[in-house]
């Protein structure tokens, strides 16, 4: 009984091995059919939300406080701008540098939380074309007088400003320092974003950590007439090139 039992145990290894006799049995394909895959894609022009420079994974809103014009939106969005605050200063009796204050942004609860001053991009274009961002400053600080007072050449500086984004730090874009022209006459170069890299939504922080107090200089000459108890204002454009060119 034994010996059937082990012969039986035999055959059935063979058989699960595909042999008989020897013969390997291999499986016929008896016929095939091919099938289809695809996908399309559409541009994105929806508003890319600010996001804190310091952990661009958490929103943020503007200071209602502080007013600011919204994102531009589209497929590559210059999404946020700080304002430059360089507060009441007492007038000095030589050359002096003054720095702007931190950036105040809302967080998540709604909570005014103090931040680096920043520029926002986002490119979602899909192309990897790279892009080149610049400011201009337009015209001197004044007063709002009917014939104001004018800073004359009080000039600002930026630091070049740190990349931060949930992308690779290989694709950040490259930073220069900035020196404003006080007369309004030419554009400097902020960022610049070589063919495929500024992918995606990156924060442009004038200084980090430390340094970020001192991110955004005024140097006012002593010779620079001043007029107490009034507020000299200016404006800055900044424009967002498609190409890095």
């Amino acid at each position: 009984m034994k010996k059937i039992l082990g012969s039986l145990s035999t055959v059935a290894v063979l058989i699960s091995c595909g042999i008989a006799g020897g013969t390997v049995v291999e499986a016929v394909s008896v016929g095939s059919l091919n099938s289809n895959a695809d996908i399309s894609f559409s541009q994105d022009t929806t508003i890319t939300q600010p996001v804190n420079p310091t952990d661009p994974t958490s929103p943020v809103t503007p200071n209602p406080n502080d007013p600011h014009q919204p994102g531009t939106g589209g497929p590559l969005s210059l999404d946020y701008v700080s304002n430059f605050h360089f507060g009441t200063k007492a007038i000095q009796t030589s050359d002096a540098t003054y720095y702007a204050q931190l950036d105040q942004v809302q967080n998540a609860t709604t909570t005014l939380i103090s931040v680096p001053n920043y520029v926002q991009v986002t490119d979602k274009r899909g192309l990897n074309l790279g892009w080149k961002l610049t400011v201009k400053q337009n015209g001197q600080f004044k007063t709002g007088a009917s014939t104001p007072a004018v800073l004359t050449n009080a000039q600002m500086s930026l630091v070049a400003a740190t990349p931060n984004s949930t992308q690779l730090i290989a694709l950040a874009p490259v930073t220069v320092p900035v020196l404003l022209d006080p007369s309004g006459a030419a554009s400097s170069p902020v960022a610049t974003a070589a063919l495929s890299t500024g992918i995606g939504t990156w924060t442009l922080a004038f200084g980090s950590g430390a340094g970020a107090a001192q991110g955004v200089k005024l140097t006012v000459p002593n010779a620079t007439t001043k007029v107490a108890n009034d507020q000299y204002k200016t404006t800055l454009t900044w424009t967002l090139n498609d190409s890095p060119i």
